[in-house]
């Protein structure tokens, strides 16, 4: 199924087609639009932008987060976060958000060698996020954190 997109790292070059992302309005209070979240991505040298690719025409995005604030404490100090996932309403239920997640695994190879888990926070709100993640092998970890829209499950998955 991952043959659909192909994942790469942000490039200006995609701008004009991730300034007309859009989204319902349910899914404002669970994910950002990429213009919201680039500018400071690009600035932090832990974070990674990442473009979901249908051929060459962006149809999603989100951010590989190092030393994020879900990744303290021993448990998942390695992991990396997956942060503001979002496909663009006119290219959403076509199977690329699923197919980005089972793509990830070479990815973070290229882009952090060595990286054998991520994770990332999901709305307990979001159902159809959290069966997403659960079909592609992530699991609840049980912890739960605050987030700026309510209750967040946090799902980690192995790389192997």
């Amino acid at each position: 199924m991952h043959h659909l997109i192909r994942l790469t790292e942000y490039h200006e070059r995609y701008d004009a087609a991730l300034a007309k992302f859009s989204l319902t309005g349910e899914q404002f209070s669970y994910t950002a639009l990429p213009v919201e979240v680039i500018e400071e991505a690009i600035s932090n040298p832990d974070k990674v932008p990442i473009v979901i690719l249908k051929e060459e025409t962006p149809v999603g995005f989100f951010i590989l987060h190092k030393k994020s604030e879900y990744a303290e404490g021993k448990k998942y100090s390695n992991a990396i976060l997956i942060r503001a996932l979002s496909i663009t309403l006119e290219h959403q239920g076509r199977g690329y958000a699923r197919a980005a997640m089972q793509a990830i695994g070479p990815l973070l190879q290229q882009i952090e060698p060595g990286t054998k888990e991520v994770i990332l926070a999901v709305n307990e709100q979001n159902v159809a996020a959290q069966s997403l993640y659960l079909k592609v092998g992530f699991r609840d970890t049980g912890i739960r954190r605050i987030g700026a829209h309510g209750l967040q499950f946090v799902f980690h998955k192995r790389m192997d």
